[in-house]
């Protein structure tokens, strides 16, 4: 989750992508690389970390059950875009195996196959358009998962074989969003979203 107003605060020389991953390893916050300028992310929220919690437990626990050839990752992977020439983390990736890495880097892979953003109010137009034109220049990337977090509701935009993409909207606690690409994997929103009642202000 990159926060938009981050962008005021990239450093104004622009570094190599080496220079990015030499100072990452030493940061004590993520901070995501675009075409020569570092953004730092935002913090998430817990309600953000739960979705994308349960997002992962469930995408894991399809791909294992039906043993399928996919690796399931959490946010502390990172995808490099060579298009666009940007390192990013996603919320939860669902992996091609073998996984492919960015030069032998084995935080950084180049082949998603499914990618869910948890989307905040800070980010919702950001990984709805910027990050889904970015991750549709990837051969290998064939789903994209936004799970809102002020509300329950899924978007999942899955590529058809003619190479367009085409969009699914659920809504409410007993929809069932489909994720076409893994062999039946279902999610129940009832089931992803946590307790209102832990994120009432007192």
């Amino acid at each position: 989750m990159v926060s938009i107003k981050s962008k005021s605060a990239a450093l104004e020389k622009l570094i190599s992508i080496e220079e990015y991953f030499r100072l990452e390893a030493k940061s004590l916050t993520k901070n995501e690389y675009h075409n020569g300028i570092i953004l730092k992310m935002a913090g998430a929220k817990l309600k953000h970390n739960l979705l994308a919690q349960a997002a992962s437990a469930v995408l894991f626990n399809h791909v294992k059950t039906k043993r399928l050839n996919f690796i399931v990752s959490n946010s502390d992977t990172k995808i490099y875009i060579e298009r666009v020439n940007k390192v990013v983390y996603p919320d939860a990736v669902v992996i091609s195996r073998p996984p492919l890495f960015y030069k032998k880097r084995k935080d950084t892979i180049v082949n998603p196959h499914l990618i869910v953003e948890v989307l905040s109010d800070s980010t919702e137009k950001h990984d709805r358009n910027g990050k889904f034109e970015w991750y549709r220049t990837i051969p290998s990337f064939q789903e994209y998962v936004l799970i809102y977090q002020e509300s329950q509701q899924v978007v999942v935009w899955t590529k058809q074989t003619d190479g367009t993409w085409v969009l699914r909207d659920y809504i409410g606690e007993n929809a069932v969003a489909f994720l076409h690409t893994l062999e039946g994997c279902t999610m129940l929103l009832g089931d992803l979203y946590p307790d209102e009642a832990d994120f009432q202000e007192d």
